[in-house]
């Protein structure tokens, strides 16, 4: 397979995940799969190969009720084999690459083609809108995990190769556009995932005196934010701008995600459950799940859980959600206990890497990333669908990180 061809299946993977399609993400890293497969695995990939089939193996006892029908059935199949294609895909099409290296250039290149468009398109409009955080996000985009790594690779990647242009000034503008556009998506999930991420390289989430270290001087920046926040009312601004709507949100997390509310389905005024829609909808997943004592293998693919009324999702009105926002319930519902226990068990395996001989003659610390993405699946997951969701790059790392390990030249 030519040169060419690998690094456009690599962009071609890439821009899939940013386009946040299930279905394209998974034909397009299909494709490359098929195109690029070779019967020979590094033994840590393949540890996370079966790991990731074991879980498949799991939802498959939804067979036995379909529940949602044989289409949700197969959509839930497709969530769960997306992730492996993704990372079997990256990884057989880093391994062609003659120079392993071009792999963080094509993330870093996409990264700034990505945020340029991103300016652009806020800058075309902005006059347009009415300065809200929910409709500039809703506008101009939520998220974008191709630049978040992007940026990631060039916090941390000395070697980094487009480091070494000779077009210095025009390097120094694109990076600035990139950190620009991160900013303003307003992610809250993405600036704790790749500061968690950079921590996780440079070696301050290791359990040695470094990390402690590291973790005592976090603790205090946190607790003094949030005593900012838990001191910060948002509603005593008379005409509250973006910058105010993003702090609320920071301010409302851990309430919106992990403090379910009684509420009475029958209510016709829902706006004080839609703050706390993620840990309602995780805690109906439990208890579901409980009634019917499907703790150990959970209820298979093609299952739901019943929010007791209507709701309106991807423009049509439903009552059974077939996911939920938090990945670990998410995960708890298809496979249960055991298949919660695997995917901690994925996290720990990435994480473990942290604590393996490295060769320091190599540029890049690639046991070292590993656990950057140990922690980036785990906090992607207590928030959104972790590894299941169309934009993660999770897998896309692993994948793309085992090869580099193995066959870095």
């Amino acid at each position: 397979m030519g040169q060419k061809l690998t690094k456009i299946l690599l962009l071609l993977i890439i821009f899939s995940l940013w386009s946040e399609s299930l279905e394209l993400s998974f034909v397009v890293s299909s494709l490359a799969l098929l195109i690029s497969f070779r019967a020979k695995l590094s033994r840590g990939i393949f540890s996370i190969v079966l790991l990731m089939i074991l879980l498949i193996l799991i939802g498959l006892v939804g067979l036995t009720t379909l529940q949602s029908g044989a289409y949700g059935f197969v959509k839930d199949l497709v969530y769960f084999l997306r992730p492996l294609t993704v990372l079997l895909a990256t990884y057989f099409c880093v391994r062609k690459l003659d120079r392993k290296v071009d792999f963080f250039n094509l993330i870093v290149l996409s990264g700034f083609a990505l945020a340029l468009l991103h300016l652009v398109h806020i800058g075309s409009q902005i006059i347009f809108i009415k300065p809200s955080l929910d409709v500039f996000r809703g506008l101009f985009g939520r998220l974008n995990h191709v630049e978040m790594i992007a940026l990631f690779f060039i916090i941390c990647v000395k070697e980094l190769p487009i480091k070494k242009t000779r077009f210095k000034v025009l390097y120094q503008f694109l990076v600035l556009c990139l950190a620009v556009s991160f900013t303003v998506y307003f992610s809250r999930t993405m600036f704790m995932v790749i500061i968690l991420m950079v921590l996780a390289y440079f070696g301050y989430l290791k359990l040695n005196a470094r990390g402690a270290l590291a973790l005592g001087i976090l603790l205090i920046l946190s607790g003094s934010f949030v005593l900012f926040l838990a001191n910060y009312d948002p509603t005593k601004e008379r005409d509250p701008g973006i910058t105010t709507r993003f702090l609320e949100k920071m301010k409302n997390s851990y309430t919106e995600a992990f403090e379910p509310i009684d509420f009475d389905p029958y209510k016709q005024d829902r706006r004080e459950l839609w703050p706390r829609w993620r840990a309602y909808e995780a805690n109906l997943v439990i208890t579901e799940v409980d009634k019917e004592r499907k703790w150990f293998l959970g209820k298979g693919f093609g299952s739901t859980v019943d929010v007791g009324f209507d709701i309106r999702l991807d423009g049509e009105e439903i009552r059974n959600l077939p996911t939920v926002h938090n990945g670990m319930t998410y995960v708890y519902m298809k496979t249960g206990l055991i298949g919660i226990l695997v995917y901690f068990i994925i996290i720990g395996s990435l994480y473990r890497y942290y604590y393996k001989e490295e060769d320091h003659a190599k540029p890049v610390k690639y046991n070292h990333m590993l656990a950057a993405v140990a922690f980036y699946m785990f906090a992607a997951s207590m928030v959104v669908t972790g590894i299941f969701k169309p934009y993660e790059m999770v897998t896309f790392l692993t994948g793309g990180i085992f090869a580099l390990k193995q066959f870095d030249t």
